[in-house]
């Protein structure tokens, strides 16, 4: 039987992520969120992408507004809605044209995020074509992205398909005005995708690490205590990093946070009127419910992944306390205790998981309270 090395088998893994990440930098560039290209694992910008990028935002902010102005007139003769109907209709929309526009005017100051990673990715990858990989990293890692394409995907096709299909009969401006509503939408859903993937290879680093000081830290050779103040210095780097990339995303998170809260306020109250006030078939209910789960996953990956980093960057080394330690090791230790990292959004709440169980509990809360309005309203 022939044996397998792990450490090969995280490493195709990683490898086969490759072209998903492409593919989202290309689709980013098309959408104007980004004026960076991906190639050879190095991001770079030519004058063509940044012209591209910046007619493309001035075209975004300009024109979106009427698209929508149009696009909810549509609507409204569509049937006799309830006033409540309508009122959330336009709070949704007009959140999501200020998030889209904050969106646009900060892809500059955004845009530095890469360059804050690309020493580090640079970093990671010698390390990893080294051989310096003790063994397989974590696969819940890999899982854990292939679930976040997976969820950026659905959300962007399904949603170009329900444009699709409930657009007015073809022509020159309804096929405009699809086009301008599916790229606003994909912006909503593609930029804290950015943010996931910055973290996504702080936490690779993070875990790698940990791997290789569990290894050497038995071991007194002068090589491996090179190694340590090796790792030493990249604990550093990928903590300083981490902060970095967190307070330049930290107003694009907050701002899709907020987005994210109206949308599942507001989808869910229009979820139950179309279910039980109208006559709606069968299949859109069952999209409309599909569509709002894998919404929630795809904003709770990002929480979770932000958990991860913490974890991966605290981790605990209960196991040393066994061994004799050095005094590099004792270093070690006492700097690994007092550098702890501390994920907040905009310095106002961390990014975790709980700040995620925090925020649908306010969903359900402002549902009932827009429900409740309903029914009065319809007294």
């Amino acid at each position: 039987m022939t044996s397998v090395n792990p450490t090969n088998w995280f490493r195709k893994d990683v490898v086969m992520v490759y072209p998903l990440v492409k593919i989202y930098f290309g689709y980013s560039l098309a959408l104007g969120i980004t004026s960076r290209k991906l190639a050879n694992q190095r991001f770079y910008s030519t004058l063509f992408s940044r012209t591209y990028a910046l007619v493309a935002n001035i075209i975004t902010l300009t024109v979106l507004p009427f698209v929508m102005w149009q696009v909810r007139l549509v609507f409204e003769t569509k049937m006799h809605f309830p006033q409540l109907i309508l009122i959330t209709y336009n709070v949704r929309y007009l959140v999501s044209y200020v998030v889209i526009s904050y969106t646009v005017l900060s892809r500059g100051f955004r845009d530095t995020a890469f360059n804050e990673m690309q020493p580090l990715l640079q970093r990671l990858l010698q390390e990893e074509k080294g051989g310096r990989c003790t063994r397989c990293g974590r696969k819940s890692l890999i899982v854990l992205i292939y679930v976040k394409f997976f969820t950026i995907t659905w959300l962007c096709l399904t949603e170009t398909i329900f444009l699709f299909y409930s657009n007015e009969p073809m022509n020159i401006v309804n096929i405009a005005r699809f086009i301008f509503l599916t790229n606003a939408t994909s912006i909503l859903n593609m930029v804290p995708m950015g943010y996931f993937l910055a973290l996504w290879h702080i936490a690779r680093g993070f875990d790698n690490m940990n791997q290789r000081l569990d290894k050497i830290i038995t071991s007194k050779s002068s090589r491996h205590l090179k190694e340590l103040q090796d790792l030493w210095l990249l604990h550093t780097d990928l903590t300083k990093t981490a902060l970095r990339i967190n307070k330049i995303y930290g107003p694009q998170m907050l701002a899709s946070r907020f987005d994210n809260f109206i949308i599942g306020v507001i989808q869910a109250y229009w979820g139950a009127f179309f279910t039980f006030r109208v006559s709606t078939p069968i299949l859109w209910i069952v999209y409309g419910s599909v569509q709002y789960q894998i919404r929630a996953l795809d904003y709770f990956l990002n929480d979770y992944l932000a958990d991860l980093v913490v974890e991966y960057q605290r981790s605990a080394k209960h196991s040393w306390s066994e061994i004799h330690w050095t005094k590099e090791t004792s270093s070690y230790v006492i700097y690994a205790n007092s550098l702890k990292l501390e994920l907040r959004t905009c310095g106002l709440f961390p990014a975790n998981r709980s700040m995620w169980f925090d925020m649908v509990s306010g969903i359900w809360y402002y549902i009932l309270v827009l429900l409740q309005f309903h029914f009065i309203m319809e007294k």
